[in-house]
C-alpha cells in the first residue's frame, strides 16, 4: 500500500511530470484503480498553491447542483460528502448546492472558516476574479478530513428539490461521520478544462470504530461515473 500511495504522489504531482507516464502506465496494471479525468495538461502553465499563495476554493464541501449528475459520488446505496471545511462551521442559511460562497458585501463568505485541505491549482491564464484553474491537485492537510455518509434514498429527495443545507443532511437518519486519514483530488473545472472531471480518492476511520474506502472518477458530464464506496462497520460490510 505505501508503494501505491508514493506512485500516485508521482502521478498527481507536478514537480515529477518524466514520470507521470510510466506511473500511469503501471496503475492502469493495478485492479480497482481509477484513472484520471484527463492527460496533464502539458502547455507551460503558472502553479499557485493553496492555502499559501491561493486562498482556495470558496467552498465548504464536494456538493453541487450547478452541473447536472455532478451532485455527490454515489453508488445508488450510499452517498458520499467531503469538507473541504468544518462543517460545524457552515452557515445554517448557506444552500450547498451553489458550491461556491465567496466573499462579498456580506462578509467573507466560506473563507471565514479554516481550510481543512491543501494542494495547487494550475492556470492557463493569469489569475483574476471570474475565472477558473484548468486544474486543481487537492489533498488532505489536517489527519482527520470530514468525510460523511449517507444513505442515497435519503439524500436524492434533498438533491432533487433543488437547496440542500447542512441541517438537511445532519437530520438524516442514515448520517455516518467519518475522517480521513488520506484523501487525493484532481480536479479539472467544469468551464475552464478542456474536458471537465474529477478524480478523488480516501480511506479513513468511521465514528463508531469502521472504517471506510471511496473511490470516485467523473468526467466529460458523466460520460464516465464510477463509484465505490466502501463501509466496514460492526463487522459488517456494506456496499
Amino acid at each position: 500500500m505505501f508503494f501505491i500511495r508514493r506512485l500516485l504522489n508521482a502521478l498527481f504531482n507536478i514537480r515529477f511530470l518524466p514520470a507521470v507516464l510510466a506511473t500511469a502506465l503501471f496503475l492502469s496494471m493495478v485492479p480497482g484503480s481509477a484513472p484520471q479525468a484527463q492527460e496533464y495538461p502539458w502547455q507551460p502553465v503558472e502553479q499557485l498553491d493553496f492555502p499559501l499563495q491561493s486562498p482556495g476554493v470558496p467552498a465548504y464541501a464536494r456538493l453541487e447542483l450547478l452541473v447536472p449528475n455532478f451532485d455527490v459520488p454515489n453508488n445508488n446505496r450510499w452517498a458520499a460528502i467531503v469538507f473541504y471545511r468544518d462543517p460545524a462551521c457552515v452557515p445554517p442559511d448557506f444552500d450547498l448546492g451553489q458550491f461556491f460562497h465567496p466573499p462579498g458585501p456580506g462578509g467573507p463568505g466560506a473563507y471565514a472558516c479554516p481550510l481543512l485541505v491543501e494542494g495547487h491549482e494550475i492556470w492557463d491564464t493569469p489569475p483574476r476574479h471570474g475565472l477558473s484553474p484548468i486544474y486543481v491537485r487537492t489533498r488532505n492537510a489536517v489527519p482527520n478530513l470530514p468525510v460523511w455518509f449517507v444513505a442515497w434514498d435519503e439524500l436524492r429527495p434533498i438533491l432533487e428539490s433543488g437547496q440542500v443545507f447542512i441541517g438537511d443532511i445532519t437530520a438524516l437518519p442514515s448520517l455516518i461521520r467519518g475522517s480521513a486519514n488520506w484523501y487525493e483530488e484532481a480536479l479539472y473545472p467544469n468551464g475552464a478544462a478542456e474536458i471537465p472531471g474529477i478524480t478523488l480518492r480516501s480511506e479513513g476511520k468511521l465514528e463508531d470504530g469502521g472504517r471506510f474506502w471511496l473511490r470516485w472518477h467523473f468526467t466529460n458530464r458523466g460520460a464516465e461515473d464510477q463509484v465505490t464506496i466502501r463501509l466496514w462497520r460492526n463487522k459488517r460490510i456494506h456496499r
